[in-house]
């Protein structure tokens, strides 16, 4: 009986030398590099919108549209920079390496400080009512070493559990 999938005319050849495995050579890449690439470059940009911050994205029109020339570090001045209206939500892109932040305000002229918004590589939507914002760049971000606490004691007489 024939296969049920093929025409009875249909004629099927094996070949046999396609039966032996070959070996291959597989180039592993290390996960963790000793220097790994730097990120891609992104410019120095943040844009304020007049709707509530939705999901992923901010709502409704661009009020206010910031561009900086890069390296970051030529804007270590705080600029200060007044929305024409309110707006409720923001993205902030920048490199790590331009060390960019924004101070948010709830009044114009950079008055009533509200929060604080740190550039990142990846547009995320910033909420709260902002009137002005104060942006400096060139800001060298520190990380805190870790905490240095000393071990738990055990209570008199308890035994260290094993395993």
């Amino acid at each position: 009986m024939g296969d049920p999938f093929l025409r009875d005319e249909t004629l099927v050849e094996e070949d046999l030398d396609a039966a032996v495995t070959e070996q291959v050579a597989i180039n592993r890449t290390d996960a963790n590099p000793a220097n790994p690439p730097s990120e891609q470059p992104v410019g120095i940009s943040a844009v304020l919108f007049d709707g509530a911050p939705g999901p992923k994205d901010c709502r409704g029109s661009a009020l206010l549209t910031i561009r900086l020339a890069k390296p970051g570090a030529q804007h270590a001045r705080p600029t200060c920079y007044n929305v024409p209206g309110v707006a409720q939500c923001g993205t902030f892109l920048a490199n790590k390496d331009d060390g960019c932040q924004a101070r948010v305000f709830s009044e114009p002229d950079c008055r009533t400080f509200a929060n604080l918004a740190v550039f990142i590589p990846e547009a995320r939507a910033f909420g709260g009512y902002v009137r002005s914002l104060e942006v400096t760049c060139g800001v060298v971000s520190v990380t805190p070493p870790p905490l240095d606490l000393p071990g738990l004691e055990l209570p008199p007489n308890a035994v260290q559990a094993v395993g």
